[in-house]
């Protein structure tokens, strides 16, 4: 662009101003107004660049009294922008139309009135003003057609269309916030601006252009307009426009510009062929999870679900991390008879998903800002013809005008909006731009709904229901328990080594380790990548092309471990992900339970390790001081919360599903540290007590259980000695214990109530319960420090060595179709081939997750691998028995030990059950012994044949 720019007068004014247009751009609204003196004006931001829904608080026909300077700079012809500072809004609800023909008189007629004449016609009628053909000295006019334009949304944007004597018209890019009419009618008062300067990226040869817009329009009307300017709506009888309010969120890409050519619209997207059809009831989704998904039985509650949503209720679904939320929409989706919008927040979540749904031969696509353009409008064309079941979209795009008029053209049959807490203002996650889906149940009121999420307390679950309208009978809540997580708490000692004892543990394992600053990701990331390690970070201080490499990495298995802050894992799909370590406290139970959601999605087990310090809570206590005050007493109860419960000796999910709002009655989880470790044998600990006790008194109360042990153990440490506490009697007596020692000795005397820690700094206070120990009454403890328990101290009965063959196959294919490696087998799928060893189509057909797509194409792939593997180590091929159905009989309130202890009696061995639950032997015989313990009766010879258990 070679226009010269011209110098700003950088002066502040005071301005009133008359909102006249609001157009998209980016996450918010470019906005045209008219000031007081007749000046046609654009207003920019002053912090523009910091937010990115700037200009979304302005409304058509809003006052506003601004304080503003030009830019630095005037570019034509954009020479109606105008820097804002401050503002505040005077009135709202004025007819602008009078002030529009006062001060910015209409120009009427055809295409040649627009900006001077200058307009040319470019590829299939666009419309545009070039440099060398000249430049006008204004962007926006008002314009009165003198003949309809019509509306098409053939391709990715919608235009509308000035009739010419060819047929073919002259066409405009329609960038605002209402509704498109299909017909704007000859006469109607029209806004049209020019975008900004463009030219093809890859052809430099090319003039720069400015194509024309249509940003909003004001319908003809019979009532005559008020001719004092501003004047509120209010003090008139006819003073209603058609402009509407922006109640529709931003787009998630820049789209108040043409920021591409218009191309031919060529069909690059290619949905798989047709699938069989099957009846649209419980037995047609029971065929289909077969022949599709490749699983014999629904897991529990999937049923009752799918049937609520094929009866076209509105469903609400709370169903945890890898409880099968999604086949709770995508089953229903492939049985109904046109198009399911499921609503998802990130684009690398739609897209696993997608990926995934292809895989298994299902027409699924998505629209984001990842698509070239020719890509997005094949998508939409295949939409519009019938040939997609399932289109992913953020809530940012659904909510545009093209993409709603695009469903409002296809057969729309449901609505599944997934992560449903981001509805709740209560949630961890709101977002704004999905409370404004409440409008899409107004604009679809015929389509079922189902709204999906994993983490909601019962708070937000009513927030959700009331937002959607949706009735109590129509709720599923899923037990929040991940009985395949196993859960341990240890003391932090020495970060490094403890993580690299728990990695060992799990060799050649997909992971995540969570850290809480950008620093420490660094570091310990550096520090495992010199061990030798398959390692990278992930934090928002690395540069998003590397941010995206290294989570593409650690999906596809190209690196085992990411080292990352908690931005981490939100839309990452992958399911093979076997442990989870938090070297740092989390925030709350909320943010922790999501994060280790992470891990053992497919349902295998996976460990779940925090490495837990209370200077970590001071850590965090500092940063909730430092929030706003309204918040500061919140986030500190759920803070104790957590703390609480990293502290406890009980079973590690009754509190954690406690604070979901679910009792947990069972007595032993088996799958926590607490439960495995057992009720350990208590000691007599008083006077070890007695002298922590008088310790914390003799330092006046003032000091936090760091400082106490110092002095116990007579350190010499700057602390203790700028103090003088190494002259108390105190001083020296506790060297016989270590510091984590009299660290666990210190929780459970403040689990007892022998002492209390204020949370906020740490000081310990001796409670009456303490001066009573101090008197002599006896104290019993443990002073055993904990060992870190796992879950897969138990193996899998797989032969590890086919495992790994199978899993290098898997690898190659993946990569050679561009997707993780999950995306063509699950480990689980994988794992049960070196189990059963299959020989042929039909027993292939029967391991989990292999449904017909997958067997016509991979079948090929990894049956000479087990025939040949088996060759070589003369095995035979294992019958696999279907598994019964894993559904409650008895409704949604039913426990885990029951079913599998209904399970047992009716004939299933514990191998089986096994493989049905995806977990190991003890857990399965925990259940069982949790089962008879609750009175339910069991053939004691068949338990002591299954089981290392005796008769006594």
């Amino acid at each position: 662009m070679n226009k010269p720019a011209t110098p700003a007068t950088p002066a502040t004014l005071t301005i009133k101003v008359l909102i006249v247009a609001k157009t998209r751009q980016g996450s918010g609204a470019c906005i045209g107004a008219i000031s007081a003196d007749g000046r046609s004006l654009r207003l920019i931001s002053a912090d523009a660049d910091k937010d990115e829904f700037t200009g979304r608080e302005y409304e058509v026909g809003d006052v506003w009294e601004i304080h503003a300077s030009p830019p630095a700079t005037v570019l034509p012809p954009h020479t109606e922008n105008i820097i804002v500072h401050q503002k505040r809004k005077l009135a709202s609800q004025i007819d602008a139309r009078a002030t529009i023909e006062r001060f910015m008189p209409p120009k009427a007629g055809g295409i040649h009135v627009l900006h001077e004449g200058l307009v040319q016609v470019g590829h299939k009628g666009t419309l545009y003003i070039a440099e060398k053909s000249g430049v006008p000295n204004y962007t926006t006019l008002f314009w009165r057609p003198d003949a309809p334009l019509y509306r098409h949304c053939d391709g990715k944007r919608i235009r509308y269309a000035y009739p010419t004597e060819t047929g073919e018209g002259y066409t405009l890019a329609y960038v605002g916030f209402q509704d498109p009419v299909e017909i704007i009618p000859a006469g109607a008062l029209v806004r049209v601006s020019l975008a900004h300067w463009w030219r093809p990226k890859d052809d430099p040869e090319i003039e720069l252009r400015c194509y024309l817009q249509i940003s909003g329009w004001f319908l003809p009307q019979s009532a005559s307009l008020p001719e004092e300017i501003f004047q509120p709506a209010s003090s008139r009888k006819a003073a209603s426009h058609t402009y509407e309010s922006a109640h529709t969120a931003p787009p998630d890409e820049i789209y108040g510009t043409l920021d591409a050519p218009p191309e031919e619209e060529i069909l690059l997207y290619e949905p798989p062929r047709a699938l069989p059809s099957f009846e649209t009831s419980l037995a047609g989704a029971t065929q289909l999870l077969k022949t599709v998904f490749g699983y014999d039985s629904f897991r529990p509650h999937q049923q009752e679900i799918i049937e609520n949503v094929l009866d076209r209720r509105d469903t609400l679904v709370i169903m945890p991390t890898g409880g099968g939320k999604s086949l709770c929409f995508q089953i229903p989706a492939l049985l109904f008879d046109g198009l399911t919008v499921v609503v998802s927040p990130l684009i690398s979540l739609m897209k696993d998903q997608v990926d995934t749904l292809r895989e298994l031969g299902v027409a699924a696509a998505f629209l984001n800002s990842t698509l070239s353009y020719n890509d997005d409008v094949s998508i939409r064309q295949h939409v519009r013809q019938g040939r997609i079941k399932l289109l992913y979209v953020a809530p940012e795009t659904l909510l545009r005008p093209e993409t709603l008029l695009l469903i409002e053209q296809s057969r729309l049959a449901a609505i599944a909006i997934d992560e449903a807490h981001c509805i709740s203002e209560w949630g961890h996650d709101f977002r704004p731009e999905y409370r404004q889906l409440v409008a899409l149940r107004h604009r679809f009121p015929e389509v079922v709904c189902v709204a999906l999420t994993a983490t909601a307390t019962p708070k937000v679950q009513e927030d959700i229901k009331r937002q959607l309208r949706m009735l109590e009978q129509n709720t599923f809540v899923s037990s929040f328990d991940r009985p395949n997580l196993h859960l341990t708490v240890a003391p932090k000692s020495n970060v490094l080594q403890q993580t690299l004892d728990f990695i060992t543990s799990h060799r050649d394992q997909s992971g995540i380790i969570y850290c809480n600053t950008q620093r420490q990701v660094d570091q310990l990331s550096e520090a495992l990548k010199a061990q030798g390690l398959s390692v990278a970070p992930y934090h928002a201080g690395l540069e998003d092309a590397t941010r995206q490499r290294n989570q593409d990495a650690f999906i596809r298995d190209d690196v085992r471990l990411i080292v990352a802050t908690v931005a981490f894992g939100m839309g990452i799909d992958k399911p093979d992900v076997r442990f989870v370590l938090h070297v740092d406290l989390p925030k709350d139970i909320e943010n922790y339970y999501q994060q280790i959601g992470r891990g053992g999605r497919d349902g295998l087990p996976a460990d779940c390790l925090l490495l837990y310090s209370y200077s970590d809570v001071n850590t965090i206590l500092y940063f909730i001081r430092e929030g706003a005050e309204s918040e500061q007493q919140g986030r500190s109860h759920r803070l104790q919360k957590l703390v609480d419960w990293a502290e406890s000796n009980e079973c590690r999910r009754r509190p954690l599903l406690d604070y979901f709002g679910e009792a947990y009655t069972v007595e032993n989880c088996a799958m926590c540290d607490n439960c495995q470790r057992g009720k350990q044998e208590q000691t007599d600990l008083t006077i070890a007590a007695q002298k922590f006790l008088s310790c914390v008194l003799r330092t006046g109360e003032r000091f936090g259980m760091t400082h106490i042990i110092n002095v116990l153990r007579g350190s010499r440490a700057k602390e203790v000695l700028s103090r003088g506490h190494e002259k108390l009697s105190t001083y020296g007596i506790g060297g016989e214990y270590s510091a984590e020692q009299w660290k666990l000795l210190a929780r459970q005397m403040i689990r007892g109530g022998l002492m209390v820690q204020d949370l906020e700094f740490g000081q310990l206070k001796v409670l009456d319960g303490g001066r009573a120990v101090l008197k002599g009454e006896k104290f019993l403890g443990v002073l055993e420090v904990a060992r870190v328990t796992s879950a897969s101290s138990e193996p899998m009965q797989y032969d590890v060595a086919l495992f790994d063959l199978l899993r290098n196959r898997r690898k190659e294919l993946a990569d050679a179709a561009n997707v993780p490696p999950y995306v063509i087998f699950a480990d689980r799928s994988l794992q049960e081939m070196a189990t059963y060893f299959p020989q042929s189509d039909a027993s292939l057909a029967m391991i989990y997750g292999v449904g017909v797509a997958k067997l016509e194409r991979y079948a090929n792939e990894v049956l000479p691998i087990v025939r040949s593997y088996c060759q070589q180590h003369n095995l035979q091929e294992r019958k696999k028995v279907p598994t019964v159905s894993l559904t409650p009989r008895a409704g949604l309130g039913k426990k885990r030990f029951e079913e599998v202890g209904e399970q047992f009696a009716e004939g299933m061995s514990v191998e089986e059950l096994m493989t049905a639950w995806s977990v190991t032997r003890g857990t399965i015989l925990s259940h069982i012994n949790n089962y008879v313990r609750a009175d339910h009766p069991l053939p004691v010879a068949r338990i002591l044949a299954e089981s290392t258990w005796t008769a006594e």
